[in-house]
């Protein structure tokens, strides 16, 4: 007998499931594939024969087995739907869908690694605001500062949609005590995944909803940390903006609740979505003016940064308009 491929777990194939339905639904070319092929589609819905009809199409090219060069859409229809409710997700439903939609390298290895059930990404859920009345209740969540960052790097990459595509955090933290085996993560964001690198053992599960508009997990460490030890940390933080309506990006701001050493903030725009002027700005507080702005050129890589040898209960970031 052959060997059976494996089967991911129930919660790996929703997980799955959900970053692909982001995928398709985000504004871009993977949407505009399958919208040319519907006669109508509904807000905040993908239309599961329109995905059909891309899949045979694929297939009419690209034929796996015998008979798919004359597969229909509607037969189709049934396995894209099973596979866009995360019902059942087997890995060569999966890499059908990627190859159809030719996703990019990053996508495909978010996804496989969500199918597999690695703890070292996850899909998160929650809407994208925070408020001033909230730092109490973040505060709460992280509790006693157990570490101490040393230095903090962001590098913010805007995709062509005009919206945050992908951060990628460089952290190096310092033990205050012995024992320090995690690090707070608070997020606010429509739909994001988070995936772990350098340092980082897993992200903790379940999330805790710290109130309405705030979520928060801890990423685990690779080791726990003795007082006076220190340990670098990467993970990057994805964005999947589905709905259409979204207003255009025109800030990115990083608050720091304690006090962080050498933060350093690196936007980096696409070159087909281009602002037409770029602020560094400082804010008093999140939901107050802003206190003090400076206008920046972007380099040739269509980049601005900003370094901090030391900040401490602060919003600072850039902003910019189209």
């Amino acid at each position: 007998m052959g060997e059976v491929p494996p089967r991911p777990e129930p919660d790996a194939q929703a997980a799955a499931a959900a970053y692909l339905r982001e995928l398709l639904l985000r504004p871009g070319r993977y949407r505009r594939r399958w919208e040319q092929y519907a006669e109508r589609s509904r807000r905040g819905q993908v239309n599961q024969l329109a995905v059909a009809e891309v899949l045979a199409h694929y297939l009419w090219e690209h034929p796996r087995n015998t008979g798919d060069t004359d597969v229909l859409p509607r037969q189709l229809k049934d396995t894209t739907s099973r596979v866009l409710s995360g019902r059942l997700l087997s890995k060569a439903a999966l890499t059908l869908f990627m190859d159809a939609f030719d996703l990019s390298e990053f996508e495909r290895d978010q996804l496989l690694k969500l199918w597999e059930g690695s703890s070292r990404v996850r899909v998160l859920t929650g809407p994208r605001a925070m408020s001033a009345e909230l730092l109490a209740d973040v505060s709460a969540f992280m509790g006693s500062p157990g570490h101490q960052t040393v230095s903090m790097h962001d590098h913010v990459l805007m995709g062509p949609d005009r919206q945050i595509s992908r951060i990628r955090t460089l952290q190096v933290i310092e033990a205050q005590q012995d024992g320090v085996d995690r690090i707070p993560y608070i997020y606010d964001g429509n739909a994001i995944s988070v995936e772990i690198g350098l340092g980082c053992g897993a992200v903790a599960a379940p999330f805790t909803s710290i109130r309405a508009d705030v979520c928060g997990t801890h990423i685990l460490l690779a080791k726990a940390l003795e007082a006076g030890e220190t340990l670098t940390l990467e993970y990057w933080t994805s964005f999947h903006h589905a709905d259409e309506q979204v207003p255009d990006e025109t800030l990115y701001s990083r608050v720091i609740t304690r006090t962080a050493e050498n933060v350093d903030i690196r936007i980096e725009f696409h070159q087909d979505a281009l602002p037409r002027q770029v602020w560094w700005s400082v804010w008093d507080g999140l939901d107050g003016d802003i206190a003090s702005s400076q206008a920046v050129e972007l380099d040739s890589q269509h980049s601005a940064q900003r370094y901090l040898r030391l900040a401490e209960k602060t919003v600072v970031g850039f902003r910019w308009e189209w």
